[in-house]
């Protein structure tokens, strides 16, 4: 695993490699009012995590040197170890009226901007295409752009997506991997939603396509409303058998383990297509890193298999600070110098993340004494979540967050984590029966709006227990040494 640390301040490469923080004061020890947790991780295999990924489009991107692309690539997938690339595709502007298509909009953006190209040379594998805004045509009322998809359209949408994907293969070069159905589609009822999966199903294998995976629906939100529409394409023999997997996204309400349960030994993946943030943030903001590594944590907690932020780098220009920028890692400015780039502190949550919990890792069930699964959702949000995998090398990775803080007073954050509880410090203790047999030496790295990946060196976990202190706003990751690896005295 590797060390990383850096300022939170404007960036260059060069910068960002040579500095290092000092630990916070009291990071060895809790203060006397630490509050006493037990996390237990249940044995037994669940899921199996296909890795980390994350959406992208073009904007000023299209214009920077190769060099400067490269750079950016490998911060955001290289060192992110993401496996997917979620590619934006509006249906309304390539399709405008009935018969008339621009497929060149797209591949411009992807394909001319080298963001496809400089994405798989840095370890993207899978393409997941996501369309959204349906063509007015074919919606019931043309003048109210969210209104429902035509009964009768259901086929001609579906057409109209193998076509695309058809022509991007063909034209293009470009493989789809995956496709969703709509982003957090408004044009569907959960009975159009399961009749538009088995079509594109057919109409994709009608063209040589079978390769192709469908997830659906991208609900923005893990509830009741989106568990309709997942019994709706599970209920239905032909949906069902087409789909890869669920999808949902992951902001206010993550998964839960409603969502889980549809997918539970059916073979079936389950897809976060899309988390992200919500209003304007500083490159420093522990609130929006701690959200991250939360929801993180409680998805992998509740059968998720694929998670994928919202957007990697983008420009300032593109989406300004002072709106919405939290939705992106890394900023980039194009007409700054070519080493120039700003890290915000959810991009060094998610490195230290990815960095414990390996592609093909098996998680396992955490229980908190606190309040059980630790689950995100509508109501005040956990103060403690944690996750914990063995991977495929057989080393364990553990995470935990502590998302408490003063600070959120006042906070909105664009509605989407403004009810988290207010700063405790926790004295967590963490119980692994599967290795209650034996003595494991465990690498320890703390972030927090101080540090960023700091390594603390080894802990040892005596027959499957060991102690750490977590202060507000804080993520701890464990991770297991290889047996074969000896620890320097």
């Amino acid at each position: 695993m590797r060390r990383f640390s850096c300022p939170f301040a404007v960036l260059t490469a060069a910068a960002a490699a040579a500095v290092v923080f000092a630990a916070p004061a009291g990071a060895d020890a809790p203060p006397p009012a630490a509050q006493a947790v037990t996390i237990t991780v249940q044995p037994g295999a669940r899921q199996t995590f296909h890795g980390l990924g994350t959406g992208q489009f073009d904007g000023t991107y299209h214009t920077l040197p190769p060099e400067r692309r490269q750079l950016l690539a490998r911060l955001i997938y290289r060192d992110l170890h993401m496996k997917s690339l979620r590619l934006w595709w509006s249906m309304r502007e390539y399709s405008p009226s009935p018969g008339v298509t621009h497929p060149e909009e797209f591949a411009g953006a992807y394909v001319a901007s080298h963001i496809i190209a400089d994405a798989k040379a840095s370890g993207v594998t899978t393409l997941l295409l996501g369309p959204f805004d349906p063509p007015l045509y074919m919606l019931e009322d043309p003048s109210h752009g969210d209104s429902h998809l035509k009964a009768s359209e259901v086929k001609n949408y579906a057409a109209l997506m193998a076509d695309f994907i058809q022509t991007l293969r063909n034209k293009y070069g470009v493989v789809i991997n995956v496709t969703g159905i709509a982003n957090e589609p408004p044009w569907f009822t959960p009975e159009t939603m399961a009749a538009e999966v088995a079509a594109l199903r057919a109409a994709l294998n009608a063209r040589g396509l079978a390769f192709v995976g469908i997830v659906a629906h991208e609900a923005p939100n893990n509830d009741d409303v989106t568990d309709d529409f997942l019994r709706a394409m599970k209920n239905d023999p032909a949906a069902w058998r087409g789909l890869l997997g669920i999808a949902t996204h992951s902001y206010n309400m993550s998964a839960r383990q409603q969502e889980a349960g549809i997918v539970a030994g059916t073979g079936k993946q389950f897809w976060i297509t899309e988390a992200g943030g919500g209003g304007p943030e500083g490159p420093n903001d522990g609130r929006y890193a701690a959200s991250l590594a939360a929801r993180y944590f409680n998805d992998m907690n509740h059968g998720v298999t694929h998670w994928m932020w919202f957007l990697g780098a983008v420009d300032v220009g593109d989406w300004p600070v002072s709106a919405d920028n939290s939705q992106r890692l890394i900023e980039f400015q194009a007409g700054r110098p070519a080493d120039w780039y700003l890290p915000f502190l959810p991009y060094y949550y998610l490195r230290q993340i990815s960095d414990t919990f390996d592609a093909g890792c098996v998680f396992r069930q955490s229980r908190s004494s606190e309040d059980g699964d630790m689950l995100w959702t509508e109501a005040p949000k956990p103060p403690l979540v944690a996750a914990a995998a063995k991977n495929p090398d057989g080393t364990w990775g553990i995470g935990l967050v502590n998302y408490t803080s003063d600070k959120f007073d006042g906070w909105d954050s664009g509605g989407f984590h403004a009810k988290g509880q207010p700063a405790r410090f926790f004295r967590v203790t963490v119980r692994v029966p599967e290795l209650a047999a034996e003595n494991t030496v465990f690498d320890i790295k703390r972030s927090s709006e101080s540090v960023r990946g700091l390594d603390e060196g080894h802990v040892v976990m005596r027959h499957g227990t060991l102690t750490v202190a977590l202060a507000p706003l804080e993520m701890l990751t464990l991770h297991s040494l290889p047996k074969t690896k000896k620890v320097s005295r």
